[in-house]
């Protein structure tokens, strides 16, 4: 069985949302208590700053898990976990899964997962640590994509914890110098050098 299909049916007999875009499914008042899956959607896990500034620390879609860490600590959730489009999410809470967990099939891809998740979350502090808007985006579309990206500058924007008009701004401006090619919310590398230069210059 593939690991995603294996993670999927711990949660045969777990609790099931049907949530719509934009609806909040947890905030960071409240207490993780469930190890959560998405079956189809997208969910985000996002923080807002004092500046009013929201950051989408990381998104969650089909196979994925969330709250894999959190919910065997007893905290609160680290931020707000939204739909970002129509999505069906199923939570399961700890005393079964630490039930479930006990087979070593389920536990190797529950660890695997978690793998996935600390590389993802390290990314995202990568793009956070980039002092310009253009070394946030030259990260993202090196690192982080293995091709051309589809996503709309509003997403994008808060993935990479800048304002849409400074995003737009410096889409632009590499679109103009023909670094990056775009059509409609597909954005596509043509001068791999010259974003490397963008990523590692000094400003």
């Amino acid at each position: 069985m593939e690991p995603s299909n294996k993670l999927e049916s711990l949660f045969q007999n777990a609790k099931t949302f049907d949530l719509r875009k934009g609806e909040k499914l947890h905030n960071p008042m409240e207490q993780c208590k469930s190890l959560g899956f998405v079956k189809m959607g997208r969910l985000g896990l996002s923080r807002v700053l004092s500046s009013g500034k929201e950051i989408l620390i990381n998104d969650f879609c089909p196979g994925d898990l969330y709250a894999e860490l959190m919910v065997f600590s007893g905290e609160t959730y680290p931020g707000w976990i939204t739909a970002l489009e129509d999505s069906i999410v199923m939570e399961l809470d700890l005393p079964r899964l630490l039930q479930l967990l006990q087979d070593s099939d389920t536990l190797s891809s529950f660890f695997s997962s978690i793998s996935h998740k600390v590389i993802s979350l390290t990314n995202t502090i990568e793009i956070l640590s980039q002092k310009t808007v253009k070394q946030k985006i030259s990260y993202y579309l090196i690192s982080i994509s293995t091709g051309p990206v589809c996503e709309n500058v509003s997403s994008l924007a808060t993935r990479l914890g800048c304002s849409r008009e400074a995003l737009s701004r410096a889409l632009s401006e590499l679109e103009h110098d023909h670094v990056i090619s775009r059509d409609g919310n597909l954005i596509k590398v043509l001068d791999d050098t010259m974003i490397e230069h963008i990523l590692f210059e000094d400003n």
